[in-house]
């Protein structure tokens, strides 16, 4: 059990990690702009990497997350930590080597899969070296979701008792090795399938200190039994509807690609420089609160389900008192802030004015989508699932 203070004393220690993190991913848009601009190579590596970092969100930070946490959690409440042990294992072999096929059949079809994702690249008059540049690039960044994903599965362990530590670390060592990889790619001057590189060692590099955290807190690997497979039915229940519902908004962001492929060139980066402005605010606060609050939920709801209303509408105002004066704030200064940060002979003023008003469409919804983490948190310490994933099919 967390006590309020212990809850906003981790939300804090979360947020300043995220917040870290967020100041060298805005270092790290500024050094992209500097080295592809928001032009047809920029377009295609966001294109690329687009894909794993769609599953990534999915099955790193989204549904896996969110089906398996609170199952962990009752797992160890109400077995043993051999079981999670066992569970744990189970899970590695059975989502890792799903996960690691589908890599295998996007580096394949590579082509395919970009010609659907952005159909705009293949058109009539488009440049087609946009097009071989992202199959290109769709090959080699494809298996950075492998790593993060294994990553997510300790993170996931470790949030189950209460070490966020080294989960709010993994992505600051992950944007440190994107910025080291832009620095020597700008210096050098070095083609853009080697900068690809850096992504994939920066996956590494996270798993690395994962799996080290994992075996760290004893946790370890275990040979699955018949219970660990009636506890991972549990798991693979709830996963499939979580996959819609937590997976909302980059499937949002996905059919927002498809369209803008048959913009101007340039227009997809620039959606993709907008929202990752956006991700600041949310990550600092809604995305740290969130990741606190889903085990706090699940062992909430083990002893006192009726208190789970105190803590939605406790997290609905902190919320409300955070997100709107920020997403506020970020409008009316939109415009300095791209200036300052990206304006450059690759990010000329024109560029800036429409990634401002980019910006300013997407902090619209900044409160609801931090209202409706905290809402799936709680949907899912329930082992609710079906309702959420209606809802979001319905909204998307």
């Amino acid at each position: 059990k967390l006590s309020r203070k212990t809850i906003i004393k981790k939300t804090a220690m979360v947020g300043l990690s995220t917040l870290l993190s967020r100041v060298l991913g805005v270092v790290r848009e500024v050094l992209k702009v500097r080295y592809l601009g928001a032009g047809a190579l920029a377009d295609a590596f966001n294109m690329a990497f687009k894909i794993p970092n769609t599953l990534r969100k999915v099955f790193a930070e989204g549904a896996l997350s969110a089906s398996f946490i609170p199952t962990l959690i009752s797992v160890q409440k109400k077995q043993d930590q051999d079981q999670v042990n066992k569970l744990m294992s189970l899970m590695f072999l059975f989502f890792e080597g799903a996960l690691l096929a589908l890599c295998f059949l996007i580096f394949w079809k590579a082509s395919f899969v970009v010609s659907v994702l952005a159909p705009g690249f293949i058109q009539p008059g488009a440049d087609p070296e946009r097009f071989l540049a992202a199959v290109k690039l769709t090959r080699i960044t494809i298996f950075f979701v492998f790593f993060v994903s294994s990553s997510a599965l300790c993170a996931g362990a470790l949030q189950s008792i209460h070490q966020f530590f080294i989960p709010t670390l993994g992505p600051i060592l992950l944007n440190i090795s994107f910025i080291a990889g832009l620095v020597i790619s700008l210096y050098y001057k070095l083609p853009i399938e080697q900068f690809a590189l850096f992504v994939l060692l920066g996956g590494l590099l996270q798993l690395i200190l994962h799996v080290f955290a994992y075996f760290k807190n004893n946790f370890s690997l275990g040979l699955p039994d018949k219970k660990t497979f009636s506890n991972f039915k549990s798991i693979l229940f709830k996963f499939l509807p979580c996959l819609l519902s937590m997976s909302a908004i980059e499937i949002n962001l996905i059919i927002d690609q498809r369209f803008a492929s048959y913009l101007p060139v340039g227009s997809i980066s620039l959606l993709n420089y907008a929202f990752d402005f956006t991700r600041i605010a949310l990550g600092v606060f809604a995305v740290a609160f969130s990741t606190v609050l889903l085990p706090h939920f699940s062992r909430v709801n083990e002893y006192a389900p009726k208190r789970l209303s105190f803590y939605l509408l406790e997290s609905t105002k902190l919320i409300f008192w955070v997100t709107v004066p920020v997403a506020l704030v970020m409008s009316f200064f939109g415009e300095k802030i791209f200036y300052t940060t990206l304006y450059c002979d690759n990010f000329p003023m024109e560029k800036v004015i429409q990634a401002n008003i980019i910006l300013s469409a997407f902090l619209v919804g900044s409160f609801f989508f931090s209202l409706n983490k905290i809402l799936l948190s709680i949907y899912y310490s329930k082992h609710s699932t079906f309702l959420p994933t209606v809802i979001s099919f319905l909204g998307t």
